[in-house]
C-alpha cells in the first residue's frame, strides 16, 4: 500500500527585513516510515526551514501541513500541543541542568498532562531504548556528550511522535558517537517514526543512502537517493 505524506511543504517563502530572502517557493513532501537527510551549505536555509517546521516562526508565504493540520494557521495557545506531536533534538541538547535523566525525559510527559502510572510506566521503557536505563539517576553536567543526546532524544520520542525533527544532532560529538547517534536514530525509524535529519556531515549522508532533500540559497535543488557531495 502506497505511504501517505505525514508532512507538505507547499510554496514556502521566508523574507526578514529589509529584504532578505531565506526560503524561496519551498515545496518537498515527507512520507510515513521515510528517514530523509536535509543538507545544504551554511545559509541555505536549513535552520530557517526547521523554526517554521516546529512553528518558532511563520513564514511570508506559503504553508505546512502536518497530518493533514496547516501548521502556518495555529494559534499562540495551539503551538504547544503541536510541538508535543512533533519530536524535535538539537545539537546542543536543550536539557534541563538541575533535573536527573529521568526527571528530564519525565518532563515531557509533565507537561502533556500523563499520569504518575503512565510516567512510571513509559519513561524507563523508553531509557532502555536508547542505551541509558543506567543513567536515570545522573545529571546532565556528569554526562558525555553522547548520552546528552540520547537524553534529549529519549525525551523527544516519549509522546509517541510520528515525526522526528532532528536539527544538527551529532555537530558536538566526536565520529564514533555520532555514528552511535545515528544508530540510534534509524532503530527509531524501523520502529515506525519518521525522520528528518538536517546536518552538515557528508560522510553521514553519503553512507546513510536515504533520500536527500537538498537546499541552496533558500531553494529546494534536489530531492534524491543519490550521492551528494557539498
Amino acid at each position: 500500500m502506497e505511504k501517505k505524506p505525514i508532512v507538505k511543504v507547499r510554496g514556502l517563502t521566508k523574507i526578514y527585513p529589509p529584504n532578505i530572502v531565506a526560503l524561496k517557493d519551498v515545496n518537498f513532501d515527507l512520507y510515513d516510515g521515510e528517514f530523509v537527510c536535509l543538507i545544504g551549505p551554511s545559509g541555505a536555509g536549513k535552520s530557517t526551514l526547521i523554526r517554521l517546521m516546529i512553528s518558532e516562526e511563520k513564514p511570508t508565504r506559503g504553508h505546512i501541513f502536518v497530518a493533514g493540520r496547516d501548521i502556518t494557521t495555529l494559534l499562540p495557545r495551539e503551538i504547544p500541543y503541536y510541538r508535543r506531536r512533533v519530536g524535535v533534538v538539537f545539537q546542543d541538547f536543550k536539557l534541563l541542568s538541575k533535573r536527573t535523566v529521568y526527571e528530564n525525559v519525565a518532563f515531557a510527559l509533565e507537561v502533556s498532562d500523563a499520569t504518575l502510572k503512565e510516567i512510571r510506566e513509559k519513561v524507563p521503557f523508553i531509557l532502555q531504548i536508547v542505551g541509558l536505563e543506567d543513567r536515570a539517576n545522573h545529571f546532565p553536567e556528569t554526562l558525555s556528550g553522547g548520552e546528552k543526546q540520547r537524553v534529549a532524544i529519549a525525551r523527544a520520542i516519549i509522546n509517541g511522535p510520528k515525526l522526528l525533527i532532528a536539527d544538527e544532532p551529532t555537530g558536538n560529538l566526536d565520529p564514533k558517537t555520532s555514528w552511535e547517534i545515528i544508530n540510534l536514530l534509524l532503530e527509531i525509524n524501523k520502529r515506525g517514526t519518521m525522520i528528518f535529519l538536517a546536518t552538515h556531515n557528508k560522510d553521514i549522508v553519503d553512507k546513510l543512502g536515504k533520500r536527500v532533500i537538498v537546499l541552496e540559497k533558500g531553494s529546494v535543488i534536489s530531492t534524491t537517493r543519490k550521492t551528494y557531495y557539498l
